[in-house]
């Protein structure tokens, strides 16, 4: 039986969740921030026979995320995804792969998910090259800098300036430029999503945006927080592993 969760299903939801919190790391962080059933964010659970969660789907306005740690009922979820306005559904890959057959997606992008459990050894720094912290002072520099790179698109202040409000950024500036960037975002009190990973085209290939990763992976790991992240490019894959980076699995998304 599919149900809207609200606060009483908090302590089975959060255990249910927990069990693979880096695929969880989204729906945990806006249960810590907003809480249950406001105008947009809310939950639903499959609920078995005997009260157990099998299944979950969370809407945060426009975006839909699925997550099942064993099985996941299509059919039961089919009747209430008809009925949602949303503009992406994302997911374990084996699930979205199954709603597929079922929804009309005009694209389907499917990544691999990362973790990083422990600190990432020291790397040499030039004395002439600082790795800075992203402050609302220098967003305007971080905007120049993503719209250097192709695979960022509508980058604007606003969005990062709330991409901020839950996480932290680290930046290297040349000639007061931004060439390099890192951030987090979703910062629950676990976990954290390592994202907007950049370096000016002019820059590339010297390590820069290695330095930002290391700064703010190492920062989260002192404070308790695993540093996850996303990449479908396996240059950077390759060194995300070099960092120690752990591959756990893959995610997907669909664009209607």
């Amino acid at each position: 039986m599919i149900v809207k969760l609200d606060n009483t299903y908090n302590d089975k939801l959060m255990k249910y969740l927990k069990k693979e919190p880096e695929f969880n790391l989204f729906i945990i962080g806006d249960i810590d921030r907003y809480g249950y059933n406001n105008y947009f964010f809310n939950i639903w659970g499959d609920i078995n026979i005997d009260g157990e969660l099998e299944g979950i789907l969370a809407k945060y306005f426009d975006f839909i995320i699925v997550y099942s740690y064993s099985k996941f009922n299509i059919d039961k979820f089919m009747n209430l995804i008809n009925r949602l306005d949303y503009c992406e559904i994302s997911g374990k890959s084996e699930i979205i792969s199954q709603l597929s057959n079922r929804i009309d997606l005009r694209k389907i992008r499917t990544v691999n998910l990362s973790k990083l459990d422990k600190e990432i050894p020291y790397i040499h720094r030039s004395s002439r090259i600082k790795v800075k912290k992203v402050r609302f002072g220098n967003l305007k520099r971080i905007v120049r800098l993503y719209e250097l790179i192709d695979e960022f698109e509508n980058t604007n202040i606003d969005c990062i300036k709330n991409g901020l409000k839950t996480g932290r950024g680290y930046c290297i500036e040349v000639n007061k430029q931004a060439v390099a960037m890192a951030k987090s975002t979703s910062e629950n009190k676990t976990h954290a999503m390592i994202v907007g990973v950049g370096t000016h085209p002019n820059y590339r290939n010297k390590g820069l945006a290695t330095r930002c990763i290391v700064r703010i992976c190492n920062e989260l790991l002192s404070e308790g927080k695993i540093p996850c992240l996303f990449y479908d490019n396996e240059e950077a894959g390759k060194i995300y592993k070099k960092l120690g980076f752990e591959n756990i699995g893959f995610w997907s998304i669909g664009y209607r």
